[in-house]
């Protein structure tokens, strides 16, 4: 099957490249409302850091989720109450410097093989958006079809390189203050009920 159409709207980079490689399963009940590759005043893009914002929920469902896979993620770093109730759960990417900033500079078909098999693992039970993310990891395999949505000669594309834009530096960075909030607290409500 190929791609019929083109993405209108902007994709979190964040969400579809580096998301897949903290090794959390698609479709768990439990999911970000957004991620991004850096926040205003406290984290650059220079900094390898993953902020994934999550509603902070009191249920068994969530705590569990909390204490077996974002506590024992081997990226997990920290968290932070924001002053809207969510909060963000920091992964240090730093280990994988050269992964984020391909990622960080739209370089996404140069990932090594093993990233880009967890990419593309972890959308390979939903078809459409596993062949958008095929196209990203391997664009020369789909530089036709792009070609012909976007009606330019594909010429065009293999100088170019990528299918997928770069990451929108702006739509990529939280920009909202964390709360004032000492994390054991935090953490130890979460863990202890």
């Amino acid at each position: 099957m190929k791609i019929k159409s083109l993405q209108s709207k902007y994709i979190q980079k964040s969400r579809i490249f580096l998301y897949p490689l903290l090794g959390i399963k698609r479709g768990v009940s439990v999911t970000p409302i957004q991620t991004y590759m850096a926040w205003e005043n406290i984290f650059s893009f220079d900094d390898n850091r993953l902020m994934c914002v999550y509603h902070t929920r009191e249920d068994l469902e969530f705590k569990n989720f909390y204490k077996q896979v974002l506590l024992k993620n081997k990226y997990f770093e920290d968290f932070f109450n924001l002053e809207d109730g969510t909060g963000v759960f920091v992964f240090d990417f730093s280990p994988e410097n050269e992964t984020f900033q391909k990622i960080v500079n739209g370089k996404y078909s140069k990932l090594d093989e093993k990233s880009q098999g967890k990419i593309s693992n972890f959308f390979k039970h939903h078809y459409t958006h596993h062949m958008y993310v095929l196209s990203y990891l391997s664009p020369f395999n789909f530089i036709s079809e792009y070609a012909t949505l976007l009606n330019i000669d594909s010429n065009i594309l293999y100088k170019v390189g990528e299918l997928c834009s770069p990451p929108d530096l702006i739509n990529e960075t939280l920009c909202v203050k964390k709360k004032n909030t000492n994390f054991e607290s935090i953490k130890d409500s979460l863990t202890n009920k």
